[in-house]
């Protein structure tokens, strides 16, 4: 893969109609990071078939015109404020795709799009989400779409915590980028701590337009009220381990399903960084 920034964001392509809006995300990223962004898609085969007896290229060179198009049209669309490319992936199983793909082409960060439909109690964000969530040895961002397609006003709930600082992050990129106001909203107590933290994420957002509020009551309530004002809400994982249920936490995942805006819920990789992780490989 060529190219020689020092920041890469891959972005996966699943749905072509989510493709631009997650591309522009990551795009928003890299141009404040001055780097590239590498747009991926899988092609998806059985797990016994006969493209068993073929290489990726043979697969990719015989099969994969239509799935090739598309992500040519994707990073045909993607190209102007920073490098755009793509690479076609082929597998039978799409978590592990992506993952690896992290791992071999040195990303740093991977947007992924999240439909909030109903699963299965053991499933939290969709089973493939799930596994990259826990797994990708990089930052994810989670983002889901919402109808508005401007970035006028961008909510980010404080909280402590990498994964917090994160979201701050992706929040300030994305209003460099439009020239967005961002809300910073605390649900708590008005106290010493509350003030430090919106002082701390109020300057780590910067130069960024900001506002700031205080509210008491429910999180979730809360933030699922004020992020039907804002076109985009970024806030972090409050994930605490390795449960299923602690993936992003509860606060996050209820935001996401009942905002109808979009949101992005954010998770800091805080473990070794990918070039030293290649055993994921083996793991998944």
């Amino acid at each position: 893969m060529g190219g020689t920034s020092d920041y890469r964001i891959a972005v996966a392509v699943a749905d072509p109609e989510n493709a631009a809006q997650l591309t522009r995300t990551a795009v928003d990223i890299a141009r404040e990071r001055d780097g590239d962004v590498l747009v991926l898609r899988v092609l998806v085969t059985e797990r016994q078939s006969p493209f068993a007896l073929y290489t990726d290229e043979v697969i990719i060179r015989e099969f994969g015109g239509e799935e090739q198009e598309i992500l040519d049209r994707v990073v045909e669309t993607a190209q102007g404020a920073v490098p755009v490319s793509g690479q076609l992936l082929v597998s039978y199983d799409v978590a592990r795709a992506l993952t690896n793909a992290v791992v071999e082409f040195d990303c740093d960060a991977l947007v992924v799009g999240w439909q909030a439909r109903e699963h299965p109690s053991e499933i939290v964000l969709g089973s493939n989400i799930d596994r990259i969530v826990a797994r990708a040895p990089c930052d994810v961002l989670v983002e889901k779409i919402g109808p508005a397609e401007t970035a006028d006003t961008i909510l980010v709930p404080v909280a402590e915590g990498p994964h917090a600082e994160l979201a701050a992050d992706v929040a300030r990129a994305i209003a460099l980028a439009n020239d967005s106001e961002i809300n910073l909203l605390r649900v708590g107590e008005d106290d010493a701590t509350t003030e430090r933290l919106l002082a701390s994420i109020a300057a780590r957002v910067a130069p960024a337009t900001v506002e700031q509020e205080v509210r008491s009551g429910s999180v979730t309530e809360t933030v699922v009220e004020r992020a039907s004002d804002h076109d985009i809400t970024v806030l972090g994982s409050t994930r605490q381990g390795m449960l299923r249920r602690q993936l992003v936490g509860s606060v996050p995942q209820a935001v996401g399903r009942r905002a109808d805006t979009t949101v992005i819920i954010t998770r800091r990789e805080v473990g070794i960084r990918p070039r030293l992780t290649r055993f994921v490989r083996e793991t998944l």
